[in-house]
């Protein structure tokens, strides 16, 4: 997902006035560590289903509190968390973007860069643990049906989803939709600037009306129909509404739109959940608020602010690809170690063991290829700046 930000809001000195950048989002990076966490916890802790036989049943289920083992089941609603960070980051990172065809360009290309080589490393090492479990060791791969050159490629190529190939490894299915939000949102916020006119001619921000005008109806649109199609499921407007919290929270805090447009925002959320209730979104819209009340109470530099989160955020793009190959290699090793049938407090031990080790490929990942493929970003941006 969207690399950590750059900038974060400085205190003001009265609440309710816009929010100044300055070295980073404390809070943001907090929340894309839990929110990235709990989506390692849900695939760890669901898959290890698959190595048990009829009736589906956990062993590991034996050694927790079935609240426990309920909660863990529900960790993945990390990924609107992510959605909502995602577009707070980037209508944050547009802010002083003057959209240009060349510009748009250069602004997805260096999130491409940023994003691409961590990401091509997660496959190849899915297609190294592919062959070693296949031809090597006798156990089953970690993903489903044939492998093929065109599902390599379409993987790479972030349209696995779009042309309708399986996936190669649980997750990684957000960033080609992290893709797509990146050119929808520079495109849209290029028509924002040119629709309407602004409110100062020299700066780039577009009116709050103009970004209104071309991302609300998408937003709403999203909310009310395309997020309760499967079909729309492969494409950025499936998501659109947890995007638009995100972006809107940023524009009501730095006063693009009036703080009035995030609070009827909300009611319509509110109202829309009545008529149909999905927990996917209602955390979405909880991420939302939580980040807004934090930009107008000054607290985005100490809510969330312990080590070992921030830790988790800083690496949290890394942690969020590798986490499944690894945890499923090792759990098939530990539980060949236990003969087969470990008991519910050694498969218990087995799933911790394999969160570590995600952490610590997740470590070695972010080292290795993600910081390098950041600071590359980064040297695009400033050369396109000089």
């Amino acid at each position: 997902m969207e690399a950590a930000a750059t900038g974060q809001g400085e205190q003001h000195q009265r609440t309710g006035d816009p929010i100044k950048p300055a070295a980073r989002f404390v809070m943001i990076d907090g929340l894309r560590g839990l929110a990235a966490l709990g989506i390692a916890v849900y695939h760890i802790w669901r898959y290890e289903v698959a190595l048990e036989t009829e009736p589906l049943t956990y062993v590991s289920a034996g050694f927790v509190p079935g609240f426990v083992d309920w909660i863990l089941l529900r960790t993945w609603v990390g990924v609107q968390f992510l959605l909502v960070v995602s577009g707070f980051v980037i209508a944050f990172t547009l802010r002083n973007t003057w959209v240009t065809p060349r510009e748009a360009l250069s602004f997805v290309g260096r999130r491409v860069v940023r994003l691409w080589p961590p990401y091509a490393v997660t496959i190849l090492v899915v297609l190294l643990l592919h062959a070693a479990c296949v031809n090597w060791w006798g156990v089953p791969s970690p993903f489903e049906e044939p492998l093929t050159i065109t599902r390599v490629l379409a993987h790479l190529a972030f349209l696995q989803d779009v042309l309708r190939e399986t996936p190669l490894s649980a997750a990684i299915w957000t960033v080609c939709i992290e893709v797509q939000f990146y050119v929808v949102s520079v495109v849209g916020w290029g028509l924002a600037q040119r629709l309407l006119p602004r409110p100062d001619p020299k700066p780039p921000q577009p009116s709050g009306w103009g970004v209104l005008l071309v991302f609300a109806p998408l937003a709403l649109t999203s909310l009310c129909f395309w997020n309760r199609q499967d079909i729309t499921e492969p494409w950025v407007i499936h998501y659109m509404n947890s995007f638009f919290l995100g972006m809107v929270v940023w524009w009501a805090l730095d006063r693009t739109v009036l703080p009035q447009v995030f609070g009827v925002t909300v009611a319509i959320y509110a109202v829309q959940f009545v008529f149909q209730w999905k927990l996917e979104n209602a955390l979405a819209l909880t991420a939302a608020l939580a980040i807004y009340v934090a930009g107008r109470t000054d607290h985005f530099h100490d809510w969330l602010n312990w080590r070992w989160l921030q830790y988790l955020g800083r690496i949290s793009y890394s942690l969020y690809l590798i986490h499944y190959p690894v945890s499923h290699w090792l759990m098939w090793l530990g539980w060949r170690w236990c003969g087969g049938s470990p008991t519910p407090a050694q498969a218990s031990l087995i799933l911790f063991l394999c969160l570590v080790a995600s952490i610590a490929a997740g470590h070695l990942l972010f080292v290795c290829v993600e910081a390098p493929s950041g600071r590359w970003s980064n040297w695009l941006k400033n050369r396109r700046a000089a």
